[in-house]
């Protein structure tokens, strides 16, 4: 049985959705030091100039080691009427931006105190947008202990997974002999990703599902995502070879 776990992201990228969708059981992981300067509360859309961020301000002044779970919104900036509109104005022409209209509109009126319950209602509603069948799980309903991949050890221990399931870019502080030496399995995949239809130009990459959405709907994203030929995937304990 295949774990993953990733921290809540905003607006999360299509290889996020990709992880989860290969995966038996996913965590989210909001029980770790947040960082201002990552994906879990900005990504990017398309505008007709180039791509540009989509950043919640967050409260963080002496909250330097705060958890995840822990930042609050800065909702003394107004945040919210700037993404609806940078949204509606760059996606409105785009083919299926009328699917989702009614939920980033509402998304929009609400009131966010926890980044973190943010970028999970957005997660989720892709997750069940797109049938994902995975079992959702969240951190703070378990007590796991250590570090790096100490911690990725005890998540599978506790939650009945036999193979960890990583993104290429953990590398640097994955230690595939400890999954050994547990017991357990571990691969790394790498979403490559592939040229779909967009608006307002020349195809751009690497930006948020939501891009992807507003512009092929649901099935033609679901196609994407579960098509194993847009991901490089290690073969059990090894690490991805470059072809």
């Amino acid at each position: 049985m295949i774990l993953s776990g990733h921290q809540p992201n905003y607006l999360p990228y299509p290889g996020l959705i990709g992880k989860i969708m290969m995966s038996d059981k996913f965590i989210y992981v909001t029980k770790v030091q947040f960082n201002k300067k990552s994906w879990q509360n900005r990504n990017r859309i398309k505008t007709r100039d180039g791509w540009i961020w989509l950043t919640v301000p967050t409260l963080t002044k002496g909250k330097y080691e705060q958890n995840i779970c822990d930042v609050k919104i800065n909702n003394n900036l107004e945040w919210k009427k700037k993404h609806w509109r940078s949204i509606v104005l760059n996606y409105q022409g785009a083919p299926f931006f009328k699917d989702y209209k009614d939920f980033f509109e509402d998304l929009y009126t609400k009131e966010w105190e926890y980044l973190s319950e943010l970028d999970i209602h957005i997660m989720n509603f892709i997750l069940q947008e797109l049938d994902v069948k995975t079992e959702i799980l969240y951190d703070i309903d378990f007590e796991f202990v250590g570090k790096k991949t100490d911690l990725l050890v005890d998540m599978c221990n506790k939650t009945g997974c036999d193979t960890y399931l990583s993104n290429r870019g953990s590398e640097t502080y994955v230690e595939i002999e400890t999954f050994k030496k547990a017991g357990i399995g571990h691969r790394y995949m790498e979403y490559i990703g592939v040229t779909y239809p967009q608006i307002n130009g020349s195809f751009e990459p690497n930006l948020s599902i939501i891009d992807m959405l507003f512009n092929c709907g649901k099935e033609m994203t679901k196609d994407i995502l579960t098509n194993m030929k847009n991901y490089k995937l290690s073969k059990l304990n090894e690490i991805i070879i470059d072809e």
